[in-house]
């Protein structure tokens, strides 16, 4: 698996505070771009690819009782691209192990040119790949009390949570796997809705799948895009507590 990442992000331009506009509220990252809707694509595992292990790591408890639906999502989202997922639960204090891609939970907003970010893929790591995904920033742009607790949430509520941290998880994964995919629509998309976070399904560009399906063959990465290159060094890097 390559070691080339692309630092990718997607970030909150605003949240309406009100019940009746909250689905048009937008996550925009630097690139703008707005996404159309698309059929999902469907790809058949890769019979002889290796199976890609996840870590969910959540140092601070923020996506308990959300944990088997985000990673549900996830798993869902890249098994439609070909990927055979496998997840375990990690301990922030575990060292990193070659082979794996942790998805690290951070109880903490952060910011890019005054915008909130959903989850980031670092350019480069020293051992292992992952990616955050900030969880306050994500319950804003649902609508929910950034700093509550899943645990308190109704049941509706709780399970739009988890489908929102999966797809960030989601899109942050592709770019960890395949850096040279730029955003696009669907769930690669620099702008994303509320709606897209939290509706029945969410689709993606069939260019996304293979991509995805060359990174678990081990082909060579493509060139990582120019305007796949975000700024986000205005925001401190997360720490791990």
């Amino acid at each position: 698996m390559s070691t080339r990442f692309a630092v990718a992000v997607v970030t909150l331009a605003s949240i309406v505070a009100a019940a009746a506009t909250a689905d048009e509220s937008y996550l925009l990252d630097i690139e703008g771009v707005v996404g159309a809707r698309l059929r999902p694509p469907s790809f058949a595992p890769l019979a002889a690819s290796p199976v890609l292990r996840l870590v969910w790591v959540d140092p601070a408890g923020v996506g308990v009782g959300a944990e088997a639906v985000a990673r549900n999502e996830a798993r869902s989202l890249l098994r439609k691209m070909g990927a055979t997922v496998s997840w375990r639960r990690g301990d922030a204090s575990e060292m990193a192990r070659p082979g794996e891609v942790r998805v690290i939970l951070l109880d903490r907003a952060a910011a890019s040119f005054g915008k909130a970010v959903l989850g980031a893929t670092p350019p480069r790591f020293e051992v292992a790949p992952f990616v955050w995904v900030h969880v306050p920033s994500v319950r804003a742009v649902i609508g929910l009390d950034p700093r509550g607790s899943v645990l308190t949430l109704s049941l509706p509520a709780s399970r739009a949570l988890a489908i929102a941290l999966g797809r960030v998880a989601a899109h942050e994964l592709v770019h960890a796997l395949a850096p040279s995919v730029p955003h696009g629509t669907g769930l690669m998309s620099a702008t994303l809705t509320t709606r897209q976070l939290t509706a029945p399904s969410i689709p993606f560009e069939t260019e996304v799948g293979l991509a995805v399906r060359a990174a678990l063959r081990g082909d060579p990465p493509g060139s990582r895009p120019d305007t796949g290159v975000l700024a986000v060094g205005t925001a401190p890097e997360p720490v791990l507590r």
